[in-house]
């Protein structure tokens, strides 16, 4: 799987996910808020036992 994050060129506070596997492919357009909510929701996954 391969997942790639950038920020969209127009509004510095939007993000596309591409997240690309053999048989799929999948974009999100997600705001900045979102996107700071997954990256605690994923170090907590991290961290946790």
């Amino acid at each position: 799987m391969k997942v790639n994050i950038r920020r969209l060129v127009g509004d510095p506070n939007m993000f596309e996910f591409t997240i690309s596997t053999p048989m799929l492919r999948s974009q999100f357009r997600l705001p900045r808020h979102v996107v700071n909510q997954l990256r605690i929701l994923i170090e907590k996954a991290l961290i946790s036992k």
